[in-house]
């Protein structure tokens, strides 16, 4: 090739001759005969065309003549360096002689040799499309972005634009609103602190980014950026960059995780002042709080990401500028509960400080935030030049573990059963006390099942039930299962909960292990635990309530067990003392004397036969009348029958005397050798076994269904008969569809309807639909779309409350196509306020969704369409159950939309 075309042409002037000859290498010759077309309008551009011999036409695609060009002009780079089709049609009106530079050569010669694409780049007045790959390159390169996917590389690469400083030229100046993000190509940038700093210059060089953390916090420039030489940087200004990080979520994520810097002057200001407002700094002197403030760090939290997790090593004190974080936990049962939520103003993560403890907690931002971070380490150099600090921390290490004990000892206070312990004793049991939780109806044990652990009620209430009908309810502050802890007999009573209830378990294995470290807590608490024990024998003996727990105390719902000498809390008689009925409030410890006083002054007599019938509840006579019935068909039929059994072989009196299922039971009991009941006491031991079969079995808790039937779709008929076991739905999501709808496939296979009306019948279905979203305040918005037109319709939304969702807090939503298929790549949005999200369906194993969308915000917070089509809108979405619904309680939405013909 004749190099001269290429030093002459405009386009490549500049380069060097080292640059000339790498690119003449990579043309290509080729030739045309009179009237051939070099390339046509609206054809993806690949090449761009330096003429050597002949003229070419340029046309429009109207066919108007634009221009005539000879050899040594360049044909078609616009469209190649814009990546466009071509807009123009080159005609050969000679024969013509030509060199081809392709596309995919050209991005090789710039990624091996960036200098040539930035002199084009350059030349050609805009950044080329071919530098893109190059840009991605240098961009991976950066310790900030390295971790970020091609695909949001690539994005931001098509937004770089070339940016040319000379020597001494400001970048920006310190107080400057954020000009944009910056990345040095070449050259060197000083960074010049704010007059007054004590923080040193800085000179940073190519492959640094600049202009971060400003960008991210939306804060004025700390720094005056000046170019030490001649420079070149790619940037891409502030509104470009807020667009995109709105587009690519992971972007503001990777550069907040990895930047830090000093804080400004008037930030170190306000830092003083909230400095002095924490109990740990308040005695602490002006000049030694702006030492403090000037060894904290600014750095930006995006929302949903977590500055720190549960077991991390703790190292760092945070307080908050802007924005907001959650702190959570997870507890004894699995489920990740919210501990508190801290705003502007509020600090966290204090504890590090003075003991470098692990974290006991995850801190997770719910918005956009900005943090001021004292780091341990700077905090204890400093202590090391200031002994004042290290007094502080002393001071304010011993003023928090005194706190904490005495919030524990407050907490637990309020319990019946420790409320005789001396302080040191109620701190050596707090240790071993486990939290719990039950929702409302589930069972925590069953009458006649082992017993192995006490439980004291914080939060919500349970309901006792006895073998004989009693039942009544104990609230928080009581206790229940003590027999657990002094006996080995099974539970007498079945206890469920009667609400979502919080529970301490204080198991046997540890209350052992405190008799044999504390002999002497061990025999105050064994001396309680048995006067509870007397004291609920003499409450009710029938009632056995030391199985079933301690006697309730505020709760006015109790209903007193059958036989029960006394009335309720509110008759005069309630106590032998008429006065006692105007007391308020009454506690279980003087209800529970009162109640062992007056069995004790009616001389240890029972109540008669009739009075202890009137007081029976109904639903305890009709039981008692089942139970002399069959005490008669024993008697009068079963006895004989067993006897005769027995003249015929029977192997043993019970299989002959006693029902199938009540021999079972009792064998059951007799199979725990363990249990004294069954070793002292065979008609005891019947007794359990016949009332196993008369008690109603416990409400237990019972969630949502999750599994709700989709719209399915209706093949075309066929001659070939359709399975019955088949069901008319993808593979991947016969885990949404229940029985019955599986059942009724292959009947509306038969329907045999066209494809078309296999699509309004889907958009008929009735949408499938949590009920419990009405109370909520979700609603539906139906798709604004002409009858006919396709469009996304909502068939499903379901709700998962705090358990159900097991600690997750998402949007999920499955796309399906009108066959009921899963649609791959589906674009997805979820608004709220001002912002929004956009994600793709992606291809994932059953039972994930394809798409999923982690919330922070509570109430009706977020709406969530299908885009590509018009789109039923969910309206209302957030964290939050039915009884706190603005509360930041971990809940989950499930969403399925389906391509539809609108009706």
């Amino acid at each position: 090739m004749d190099k001269n075309l290429i030093k002459f042409a405009p386009l490549f002037m500049g380069l060097s001759e080292q640059d000339q000859r790498i690119l003449a290498d990579n043309f290509t010759e080729g030739r045309l005969s009179t009237g051939e077309a070099l390339f046509r309008a609206g054809e993806q551009s690949d090449a761009l065309y330096l003429l050597a011999q002949g003229f070419a036409r340029l046309t429009s695609q109207s066919g108007q003549s634009l221009a005539t060009l000879g050899p040594g002009s360049v044909l078609g780079e616009a469209s190649l360096f814009r990546n466009i089709p071509q807009d123009v049609t080159a005609t050969a009106v000679a024969d013509i002689e030509y060199w081809r530079l392709t596309d995919q050569k050209l991005r090789a010669i710039v990624l091996d040799h960036p200098a040539i694409g930035i002199t084009l780049s350059n030349n050609f007045g805009d950044m080329l499309a071919q530098m893109e790959d190059y840009l991605v390159q240098r961009l991976s390169r950066t310790e900030e972005l390295s971790d970020l996917p091609h695909n949001t590389l690539q994005a931001l690469a098509s937004k770089l634009q070339a940016v040319e400083l000379v020597e001494n030229q400001p970048l920006y100046t310190a107080g400057d609103e954020p000009p944009g993000l910056f990345l040095i190509e070449k050259g060197s940038i000083e960074l010049r602190p704010e007059p007054g700093s004590d923080e040193q210059t800085q000179v940073m060089r190519s492959g640094a980014l600049l202009g971060v953390l400003p960008l991210l916090t939306n804060k004025p420039s700390a720094h005056d950026a000046v170019a030490l030489e001649l420079s070149m940087l790619w940037g891409i200004p502030t509104d470009q960059f807020q667009t995109l990080s709105n587009q690519h979520r992971g972007l503001r994520r990777s550069l907040g995780r990895k930047v830090r810097a000093r804080l400004g002057k008037s930030d170190q200001a306000k830092a003083v002042a909230r400095l002095a407002e924490m109990p740990i700094f308040a005695d602490l002197a002006p000049d030694v709080l702006r030492a403090i403030a000037q060894r904290m760090t600014l750095q930006y939290t995006s929302a949903g990401e977590r500055v720190y997790r549960m077991g991390e090593s703790g190292d760092s004190l945070y307080l908050i500028e802007n924005g907001e974080i959650e702190l959570t936990a997870e507890n004894a049962s699995g489920v990740i509960e919210e501990l508190a939520r801290i705003g502007s103003g509020g600090f966290f993560g204090e504890m590090s400080i003075f003991t470098g403890q692990t974290r006991t907690e995850d801190a997770t931002a719910t918005r956009h935030t900005n943090l001021w971070v004292l780091d341990k380490s700077e905090l204890d150099a400093l202590a090391a030049q200031r002994p004042e600090i290290s007094a502080a921390l002393s001071q304010g290490l011993a003023a928090r573990l005194a706190a904490e004990q005495s919030e524990d000892e407050q907490r637990f206070r309020h319990f019946d059963l420790f409320e005789s312990l001396t302080n040191e004793e109620l701190g050596q049991i707090i240790p071993y006390l486990h939290p719990t939780r039950f929702g409302a109806g589930e069972q925590i044990f069953r009458a006649s099942g082992s017993s192995d652990s006490l439980y004291l009620i914080e939060r919500g209430e349970v309901r006792v039930q006895t073998f004989n009908g009693g039942s009544w309810l104990l609230g928080p502050g009581e206790s229940f299962g003590e027999r657990a802890l002094l006996t080995n007999q099974p539970h007498s009573a079945s206890v469920s909960a009667e609400s979502d209830v919080d529970l301490w378990a204080l198991s046997k294995n540890d209350f052992n292990g405190l008799v044999n470290q504390h002999p002497g807590l061990a025999i105050n608490l064994t001396r309680i635990l048995g006067q509870r024990l007397a004291e609920s024998n003499a409450y009710s003996p029938q009632a056995m309530a030391g199985g079933g727990g301690a006697i309730g105390t505020a709760s006015q719902q109790i209903s007193a067990p059958y036989g029960s000498p006394y009335g309720s809390p509110g008759d005069a008689q309630y106590y032998d003392d008429p006065n006692y009925a105007d007391t308020a409030p009454i506690t279980a410890a003087q209800r529970r004397r009162a109640a062992a006083a007056q069995q004790m002054s009616r001389g240890g007599q029972r109540v008669g036969f009739g009075a202890w019938f009137r007081n029976l509840s109904g639903m305890a006579k009709l039981r008692l009348a089942v139970i002399i019935l069959l005490l008669i068909w024993v008697l009068g039929i079963a006895a004989p029958s067993a006897l005769m059994a027995l003249i015929r072989g029977a192997r043993t009196v019970s299989d002959a005397f006693l029902p199938t299922s009540s021999s079972g039971a009792l064998a059951a009991v007799y199979s725990l050798g363990s249990w004294e009941v069954a070793a002292q006491d065979q008609e005891s031991a019947r007794a359990i076994a016949l009332a196993d079969r008369m008690v109603p079995p416990t409400a237990t808790y019972t969630p949502l269904p999750t599994q709700t039937p989709l719209a399915t779709n209706t093949p075309l008929a066929t001659n070939t008969p359709l399975p019955t076991n088949t069901p008319s739905v993808p593979a991947f999501v016969q885990g949404y569809v229940n029985v019955e709808a599986q059942s009724q496939a292959p009947a509306a296979a038969a329907a045999a309807a066209p494809a078309q009306e296999q699509v309004q019948a889907a958009a008929l279905a009735p949408r499938a639909w949590d009920p419990r979203l009405d109370r909520l305040g979700v609603r539906v918005e139906e798709a604004n779309v002409p009858a006919g037109q396709p469009y996304w319709r909502l068939i499903e939304a379901m709700w998962w409350n705090e358990k159900e969702a097991g600690g997750k807090h998402h949007i999920y939503v499955e796309v399906l196509d009108e066959n009921g298929s899963r649609v791959i790549g589906q674009p997805v949005t979820v608004k709220w306020g001002d912002g929004q999200y956009d994600g793709v369906t992606e291809d994932k194993a059953y039972p994930d969704y394809g798409f999923n969308y982690q919330m922070y915000a509570a109430g009706n917070a977020y709406d969530v369409i299908v885009d590509g089509l018009p789109s039923d809108k969910l309206v209302g979405a957030g964290m939050g159950d039915l009884d706190r619904p603005r509360y930041g309680i971990h809940t989950a939405f499930r969403l399925i939309y389906q391509r539809a013909i609108k009706q």
